[in-house]
């Protein structure tokens, strides 16, 4: 039981020893290793952004030809081909001219 501890004993040390001799190599890798890691999660997102963008384009704010209120386009009332209103009030009251 006592040379199986001193084994150990020695092996740590020697664990040691060699950590201490090499610390910036081992600090270097560590950091190469996190980079790359980060560099990872951060190509993730690139698929969550393209789904942002296509969802920007959606928002996209347009004016009320009436009141001149900027609306969604996609909540927006559409007359004509471009002319898009707020309400159908505005609609109504731009169609009575």
């Amino acid at each position: 039981m006592s040379k199986l501890l001193i084994l150990i004993l020695l092996i740590l040390v020697l664990a040691a020893i060699i950590a201490l001799r090499y610390r910036r190599q081992i600090q270097t890798a560590l950091y190469i290793w996190r980079m790359l890691r980060k560099m990872r999660r951060m190509n993730k997102p690139q698929e969550k952004q393209i789904e942002k963008e296509e969802n920007a384009k959606d928002l996209q704010l347009i004016r009320c030809a009436k009141c001149g209120t900027w609306i969604p386009q996609k909540n927006a009332l559409n007359l004509r081909s471009k002319t898009f209103y707020c309400s159908a009030n505005c609609m109504e009251q731009a169609v009575k001219f």
